[in-house]
């Protein structure tokens, strides 16, 4: 009974592991063929469009220094901080 048990199991882990290879060959294939489709028009002179979906946008410019975002004016002391010698 042990041994039909494990040769069941061998076979079904047998069944799934040729199965998912020839999953992955056959996406392996298509992308491959789409890779050199790609390479074709791309050697003709044609750009491919990104989609939106892949188009990551960029974030707000950081700032390196509070002082450096401010006006000008604002960084200069005023005249009434000073005291006179």
């Amino acid at each position: 009974m042990l041994a039909l048990t494990l040769t069941c199991l061998f076979a079904i882990v047998a069944i799934a592991t040729g199965l998912s290879l020839l999953d992955s060959w056959l996406r392996g294939r298509s992308v491959f063929a789409r890779v050199l489709r790609e390479k074709r028009l791309l050697d003709q002179g044609f750009v491919p469009q990104v989609h939106a979906h892949e188009v990551r946008l960029r974030g707000p410019a950081r700032r390196p220094l509070a002082a450096a975002s401010r006006p000008f004016a604002y960084r200069i002391p005023r005249a009434s901080t000073y005291t006179a010698a």
